[in-house]
């Protein structure tokens, strides 16, 4: 039989389940229900304690993920500041083994609810993996520390959310992806007057700046988009010409 994916987004019936076992072939999770169903209860309904203690953990133990941070540029401030976190078998044994030894993203709402856990592995394939409490959430990264309302500019990475952070550009939302959600865009423009898109020069980009320019046109006054030059993403873009050079070719 096959159902809608409890675990991620799906919409095409990818979840199979054949007496005690389940495959997703949309996530590519598999298992046994009882198990796999018990650690991803747990996992899914993640408190603040658990990812407050990942956060110390991150730097009590030297691993991969810290020296990472480092070799991305981010630095201490901004890594507390949002959160991230870092989990060993030593935590916790009863935690998915998924989320063991990969860095976390606690993802909060604009109240400061922790929402979703965006986890990042070592695989080139899938990087990045979000768990979400409700398939409900918008899962807009960066959103509880919005204090001006005129306008927002919106990226796609965590890392490009950091990068602008930590040069003191706080007015910015990753929607963690390319793919563009009418839900989030309606929301975004009930709380923003202006919202700047800022997409990665790849493939993805631009087929995602020319879906905004044609399904939001009624919008151009506060809705504004552009591609990034080939192969940059916000990240790299600002490490190697800097913020004003960024901000400068959004035209903010």
């Amino acid at each position: 039989m096959n159902f809608l994916c409890p675990f991620h987004n799906d919409k095409n019936a990818s979840f199979s389940l054949k007496e005690k076992k389940f495959i997703c072939y949309g996530c590519n999770l598999y298992g046994y229900t009882k198990k796999k169903f018990k650690i991803k209860k747990f996992e899914l309904f993640f408190d603040k304690n658990i990812m407050n203690l990942a956060k110390k953990n991150l730097y009590i133990k030297k691993n991969f993920w810290l020296n990472y941070l480092i070799y991305r540029n981010i630095n201490m401030i901004t890594s507390i500041k949002f959160n991230l976190g870092y989990l060993d078998y030593s935590f916790n044994k009863s935690i998915n083994k998924i989320l063991i030894n990969r860095l976390l993203f606690p993802i909060l709402n604009e109240k400061n609810i922790l929402e979703s856990v965006g986890v990042r592995t070592t695989s080139l394939k899938n990087k990045y993996l979000i768990f979400s409490k409700s398939n409900n959430n918008l899962n807009l990264y960066g959103i509880e520390q919005i204090k001006n309302f005129n306008f927002v500019v919106i990226v796609e990475g965590y890392f490009d959310l950091l990068t602008l952070k930590k040069n003191f550009f706080n007015n910015t939302i990753s929607i963690l992806g390319s793919d563009i959600n009418q839900y989030k865009i309606i929301y975004l423009l009930k709380k923003f007057k202006k919202i700047y898109f800022c997409f990665d020069g790849d493939y993805a980009g631009y087929k995602a700046n020319e879906k905004v320019k044609k399904i939001f046109e009624k919008f151009k006054k506060r809705i504004f988009s552009k591609t990034l030059p080939y192969n940059y993403d916000p990240d790299n873009y600002i490490n190697k010409f800097g913020i004003k050079s960024f901000l400068n070719y959004l035209k903010l």
